[in-house]
């Protein structure tokens, strides 16, 4: 039985909330079945459909998770982060054959699996997502992994948008949060440029403010 694997991830862009990575592992026979059931980017899906469809992967493959949270992202390089997140799901995995939706150039080259003991084949192409249903698959289940986390945040902290830097929803939730002097959240990604920039022009604001005209 030859194990194919597919590796994806949801929430790389926004400022707002974890980086979640999933593996989909299943037997190679069985990969034309996702394409029948319609699976697909999960960009090209509706909620309600990759909702429909989880259940039905949790069913038909093995699924494999990593998270990635905003005090890690804060802290480390993204492209590493997801780089060791990747190389751990492979290797506990152990497919014979490993695709990657490629964040990086060379991306096969930079996870080194042979030097921890991976002998399998490993495909590392932009866009897998649209071109390997197994890593549709994958993209379907990461996405809705981290939609549910986002619900969960905004059931606490109210209607924050999407968490994107170009949603007017989310950078108003930042400005008046930095406005009001309130602690941001742990799940806002406190190093990244567009909270850097709202956090300065606030403190500019108020800097005027105090000194009057």
């Amino acid at each position: 039985m030859v194990k194919v694997l597919g590796i994806d991830e949801a929430g790389r862009g926004p400022v707002f909330g974890p980086l979640v990575m999933v593996g989909f592992l299943i037997d190679e026979k069985k990969v034309k079945t996702l394409k029948e059931i319609g699976v697909k980017d999960s960009k090209l899906l509706t909620p309600h459909k990759r909702e429909e469809l989880i259940d039905q992967l949790e069913d038909m493959g093995e699924i494999f998770i990593r998270v990635i949270e905003p005090h890690q992202i804060d802290g480390f390089n993204l492209n590493r982060l997801e780089k060791i997140a990747t190389r751990d799901i492979i290797l506990e995995a152990r497919p014979d054959h490993a695709i990657i939706d490629a964040f990086e150039k060379r991306l096969e080259e930079k996870l080194a699996l042979s030097a921890n003991g991976y002998t399998g084949k490993v495909t590392a192409e932009h866009k897998a997502d649209l071109n390997y249903e197994v890593v549709g698959a994958a993209s379907i289940v990461a996405k809705v992994m981290r939609d549910r986390e986002i619900e969960k945040l905004k059931e606490n902290y109210g209607d924050f948008g999407s968490g994107y830097p170009s949603d007017p929803k989310t950078a108003k939730f930042v400005k008046e949060m930095i406005h009001n002097k309130e602690t941001l959240p742990s799940f806002v990604r406190k190093s990244w440029d567009t909270i850097r920039r709202i956090t300065e022009k606030e403190a500019q604001v108020n800097l005027e403010g105090f000194l009057g005209p």
